[in-house]
């Protein structure tokens, strides 16, 4: 067995929803030099129906009739669910009738494949993640053994070139179980329930490499940039590896381009056998590699994300011996603990803060979640960067589970930012004690892989080399001196929670709550807020870098619960039951693998509790829905407006927030913005209000009205104005003030309502902010004079969210009283190249309030009327949804989609809202 070090090319994987797989063509692999993806031509077969003779079944002649065929490498679950074993897998309850035990036996992966091997060339065979343990064998040959091959990120490259030949070949591997307790491998933890393999299979695609005598590896690009990013040094590294017995003289041709850009710089080096030599071009002896005035990638909100394009070659003997080609950004990140104010800083070492390109912006994000099954499809990634960009937020954490580089890419060209690191809880953070030999030495490949795989993306901004916990002396040595050896440029911080390790010092960082809040937990600042933990884990209020937290389940809309759920589960979200207090109702599926003492979310009691006292009674799922929204959407939009407006306290600022989570792994109940179907709930809205470029919003803390700025020009001109309105529509209390001088990534305080003792106990604050006649920001808040009043006391350092005080719920209960609403409406659809894109403009033309109205896109019958079943349009983007509207006003709605998911019927709009009739527009042809 010879294992070679490397570089890294993750494929992309295969798209979620396939009914029957193909027969896989056989992947032709010619020979020039380069890295090819093995994409085609895999099958599976459990060892149960095949035996264990990896020497007769990875023989090119083997059979492999009733195997089942891939799209390409992915786990057992993702193939069997590709082959029609298990259809709809994901409705109610059917994942539990998944046999496990089909599971416990090896699996075997098999590919057949036509190679041309190159003359007097080597081949290699590159491994790139396996999630259980694998032994590796090629043309009957065993070359890798398990004890060696397994690990979600490893990378391991065997020279094969003694055993393939011109013609058919077969790949197998006998894969094992994967065991997140034993191997330093991929979970989602409590995310949801495991997939019945527990994720067994091949992480990313293996990769077949040709070359001549002398290989290119570890190629990348290393930036020195001014720090007005003026000009930027570039040094071009490469490791030239010659696996020959003679020694061989290499010439280096290296070109980056971008745009006009053109910049060749040569090199020779003589390498002596069977060894490695790296070569560096650097601006001392390349002076090209000076760039003055470069493109510079910012995040999508700041400024354009241009990328340059680096081209390696090595020729050998006046022939190409290898080649290598990527993509990088130019930019600049930094991170620092703010400053500690004596006596008013809550956490002893301040909070951890991130610049980039010397913007101090505010991370705001959310955590990813894989599929369940690790399927991947880019069109399906695209949706959902358009939902990030839509959202308004500028980054995705990945705790561990990291996805194909397609993702990565994609993000790079959005701007939006990858917050990536190891994940906790599992066996990644048992103490180093723990780990055996071999998986020290698994951990430092897969480190190494890591930080060479996403050194260069300029999306991937910092990795956290700890979760939950920081590494302790020994393990933190393992991964600094990978990334260090990988030239790794980017902030490293020691853990996701309020922690440190020796070297990176302390996180700055701190984690939760996760479950039901009210909007005025997020505005709290006080000391007591900050409990006595010294990690403040679940010290949630809107100070800090929160790494993850969020107000809990997400309760989906009634077009997402009728897809995966039955009447008589969807009955158990609203069960009157589960309104007596933390942990009250039924068991939950489509939560965590079971109800959970700490979360409190796989039974309804902790969230739906304080929405019956806070927004009063319902019957069914009808009246549930309505109140589940609202509350979903004011908790959503506090918690990013909180970390907004808190950015800049002198005390205690709140430098990032990341929403936990974003999306989930399938259809759930909780800790998501949008669901696996790319349904929108009231969660999804209230983070795109809060997510304004331009935003005006209220403090519930002290009752002011603040204005943010996330754009990277100064805001001039503008207007900012406040309604109180009584339930009755009486206006109580109107107010306007100028504003200007309104910084980049600044927040100002601009006024504070009054809210007269005649009010009503629940009451409306529309908020708007203009320019030149023109509608920058506007935002309706539903609120109370009896406010909500926290225990603090029984609230920080729980994971299950807020414990009120005795009648310490807001009354919100008048929403209930609101008259019927009058509104007319109206809709057209334009052609925007594969696009549709639908206009709704909303008027009201009665005497009360239109509250909560909601467009949604449907697919039409012909007659005006919606199609009957699922008849939904998703994914969509909105540029605003669920508006409150007073007798006279008028909103428009822009809508984008895929003019493909109309499915060739016409569009229509149905409104909904709190108060309003539901009713159906056409929208065009």
């Amino acid at each position: 067995m010879v294992a070679l070090a490397g570089t890294i090319t993750a494929a992309a994987a295969t798209p979620p929803r396939v009914a029957t797989a193909a027969p896989p063509p056989a992947a032709v692999i010619a020979p020039g030099p380069g890295t090819a993806p093995l994409t085609s031509g895999w099958r599976i077969q459990s060892s149960s129906v095949a035996g264990t003779s990896g020497a007769q079944i990875s023989r090119p002649d083997y059979s492999a009739t009733g195997w089942l065929p891939l799209s390409q490498p992915q786990t057992l679950m993702a193939g069997l669910v590709e082959n029609g074993r298990y259809p709809n897998v994901f409705f109610s309850d059917r994942l539990k009738s998944v046999p496990k035990d089909q599971f416990d036996v090896n699996w075997w992966y098999r590919d057949q494949l036509t190679v041309h091997p190159r003359a007097g060339g080597r081949t290699y065979l590159i491994m790139n993640g396996v999630l259980g343990t694998a032994d590796l064998w090629v043309n009957g040959t065993k070359v890798a053994d398990r004890t060696q091959l397994q690990g979600a990120y490893s990378r391991f490259e065997y020279d094969v070139t003694p055993y393939v030949h011109d013609g058919a070949n077969a790949i197998a591997l006998d894969v094992a179980k994967n065991d997140p307790k034993t191997y330093l491998t991929d979970s989602q933890l409590d995310w949801n329930p495991h997939a019945p393999d527990e994720g067994t299979g091949l992480r990313f695609a293996p990769q077949l490499a040709q070359a001549g005598p002398i290989s290119l590896r570890n190629v990348h690009v290393v930036q020195n940039n001014a720090k007005d990013l003026s000009s930027s040094d570039l040094t071009v590294k490469a490791d030239l590896r010659n696996d020959t017995s003679t020694a061989q003289r290499g010439e280096l041709d290296a070109t980056i381009t971008h745009g006009a850009t053109r910049v060749r710089v040569t090199a020779t080096a003589d390498v002596p056998a069977r060894s490695t030599r790296t070569v560096t071009l650097s601006p001392a002896d390349h002076r090209q590699l000076h760039l003055s005035h470069p493109a510079i990638w910012w995040p999508y909100q700041l400024g354009g994300q241009p990328m340059y394009h680096l081209d390696a070659a090595v020729r050998t003997g006046g022939q190409e011996s290898d080649r290598y080609g990527e993509d990088f950004g130019i930019r600049t990140v930094t991170s620092s603990l703010t400053p500690v104010t004596q006596g008013k800083t809550h956490a002893p070492h301040g909070y951890r803060r991130f610049v980039i390109n010397g913007v101090p912006l505010v991370i705001r994000g959310g955590g990813w979640s894989p599929d369940m099954f690790m399927r991947y499809s880019p069109q399906n990634i695209r949706d959902q960067l358009a939902y990030v960009k839509n959202l308004g937020l500028n980054t995705i954490r990945f705790e561990g589970n990291l996805p194909p580089d397609d993702m990565f890419a994609q993000m790079d060209r959005a701007g939006i930012l990858a917050m990536t690191g190891w994940q906790c809880c599992d066996r990644w953070e048992d103490p180093i004690a723990k780990w055996p030999e071999a998986l020290r030495a698994n951990a430092a490949n897969q480190a190494t892989r890591v930080a060479s795989w996403l050194r260069n993306h300029p999306s991937v901004f910092t990795w956290f080399q700890g979760s939950d916990e920081a590494p302790e002396a020994a393990k933190e040595a393992i991964y600094l001196k990978a990334f260090a050896d990988a030239n790794w440029q980017t902030p490293q911080v020691a853990s996701a929670e309020y922690k440190s390790s020796p070297k990176l010092g302390p996180s700055g960082a701190k984690e939760g709550p996760y479950n039901y809040v009210p909007p005025g937990y997020w505005w709290a600042n006080g000391p007591e807020t900050a409990g006595s933990d010294p990690s403040f884990t679940n010290a949630g209020s809107a100070w800090g870098y929160d790494t993850e937290t969020s107000a809990g389940n997400t309760v989906p809309t009634q077009d997402s619960l009728n897809r995966f759920l039955t009447p008589a589960d969807q009955a158990k979200i609203w069960d009157l039951s589960t309104t007596k207090g933390p942990g009250t109702g039924p068991d939950l599926f489509h939560v965590a693998a079971s109800f959970n003492a700490y979360t409190k979310t796989a039974r309804m009691g902790q969230y739906n509790t304080p929405l019956w006292n806070r927004y009063g009674s319902w019957s069914d799922m009808a009246s549930y829905q309505k109140i589940a929204q609202m509350g979903g959407y004011e908790v959503t939009r506090a918690q990013f407006e909180a970390y907004l407006a808190r950015s800049g306290d002198p005390a205690n600022p709140s430098p990032g927030v990341i929403y936990w989570m974003l999306n989930k792994a399938w259809p759930s109940l909780h800790w998501n913005i949008y669901n696996y179907d790319f349904d929108q709930p009231g969660v999804y809205f209230g983070a795109l209000k809060a997510g304004e470029p331009v935003h005006i919003m209220y403090d519930y803390a002290d009752g002011s009205v603040k204005v943010s700025n996330v754009t990277r020009s100064r805001q001039d001109g503008l207007t900012a104005s406040s309604r109180v309105i009584d339930l009755n529509g009486a206006v109580r209390d109107e107010r306007r003030v100028a504003v200007s001088g309104l910084a980049s990534q600044g927040v100002q305080t601009v006024l504070t309502p009054k809210v007269p003792a005649q009010t009503s106990q629940t009451y409306f604050l529309e908020l708007t902010l203009s320019k030149g006649g023109r509608t920058v920001s506007r935002n309706v808040y539903w609120l109370s004079t009896k406010p909500d009043k926290v225990d603090w006391a029984k609230t920080v350092g729980q994971g299950y969210g807020a414990t009120f005080q005795p009648a310490g719920y807001a009354d919100l209960t008048g929403l209930q009283k609101l008259p019927a609403a009058t509104v007319t409406a109206s809709a057209s659809t334009r052609r925007e190249g594969a696009d549709a894109v639908t206009t709704v403009t909303i008027r009201n033309t009665g005497k009360a309030p239109t509250v909560f109205t909601r467009a949604d896109v449907r697919r039409g019958a012909g007659d005006g009327r919606a199609a009957s079943g699922d008849n939904q349009v998703l994914p969509i983007t909105w540029s605003d949804n669920y508006v409150t509207l007073w007798p006279g006003q008028s909103q428009t709605l822009t809508a984008r989609y895929h003019a493909a998911d109309l499915r060739g019927a016409h569009p229509v709009v149905s409104l909904t809202g709190r108060n309003l009739p539901d009713r159906t527009i056409t929208a065009g042809r």
